[in-house]
């Protein structure tokens, strides 16, 4: 695993997350655009942070009509995104007094107890907000640094499935479930290691190893990947 992120640093070079790392803040980002591209999500969320602010109170304080205008420069659905960003600033408020981060920290104390338990207790209440799913939630606990799991890009789950498997399945979360136990398994449990991984094995899925075209011709890690050794036994059965 190591070898095969090191070639792909060697080809895109060293990543940078997008986007903010407050766990919070990561959700009102991640409904700023739609569809869910960092592109859109960009747009969305600067324009909002400029314009109205991004605190619970700013967000519940702002007339809803302007806050859809604003999410207009984020793509389609404006109007029910504004709903969407009051909805999850009345919960934080409402239901954590306003700081997300520090009832997830409290999450990660009895982690320290019983180990998974608190991750498990972390993701339940990420998964509460609107468009958080499961991958969502353990990408958020990984880059606001509260806890090294091993999360997978959810619209690249076919990139270390390609590489450590060969071919993806028909069911997305099996897919998802048995990429993060490989990359679990694979990489030292610390936050650098993982979001080193996930940032790579993203830009190999933008650039390369595309969903429903892969460009294996010009792959770096031919000699690596499953999926094309795969496909190179393929060619050579009588």
């Amino acid at each position: 695993m190591n070898e095969i992120l090191e070639a792909l640093e060697k080809t895109y070079g060293p990543q940078q997350a997008t986007g903010p790392t407050d766990a919070y803040e990561m959700i009102v980002y991640l409904n700023c655009g739609y569809p869910a591209s960092d592109a859109w999500c960009s747009k969305g969320f600067d324009v909002l942070k400029r314009e109205v602010g991004l605190s619970p109170r700013e967000l519940l304080a702002a007339p809803r009509a302007k806050l859809a205008k604003l999410l207009r420069l984020g793509g389609i659905l404006p109007d029910q995104r504004a709903e969407r960003l009051q909805e999850i600033a009345r919960r934080v408020k409402g239901d954590y007094g306003g700081d997300l981060q520090a009832a997830l920290t409290g999450c990660m104390q009895e982690e320290k107890q019983q180990p998974g338990r608190g991750v498990r207790a972390a993701k339940k209440i990420l998964r509460e907000f609107p468009v958080i799913g499961e991958p969502s939630a353990e990408k958020i606990l990984l880059f606001s640094k509260l806890a090294p799991v091993a999360a997978v890009p959810s619209a690249f789950v076919e990139v270390p499935t390609r590489l450590w498997v060969g071919k993806p399945g028909k069911n997305y979360a099996a897919d998802y479930r048995a990429a993060r136990d490989t990359l679990s398994a694979g990489l030292a449990e610390t936050l650098e290691a993982r979001q080193r991984a996930y940032l790579l094995l993203k830009k190999h899925g933008q650039q390369t190893c595309k969903r429903s075209e892969p460009k294996c011709e010009i792959c770096p890690l031919t000699g690596q990947c499953a999926y094309i050794q795969l496909q190179a036994a393929d060619r050579h059965v009588v």
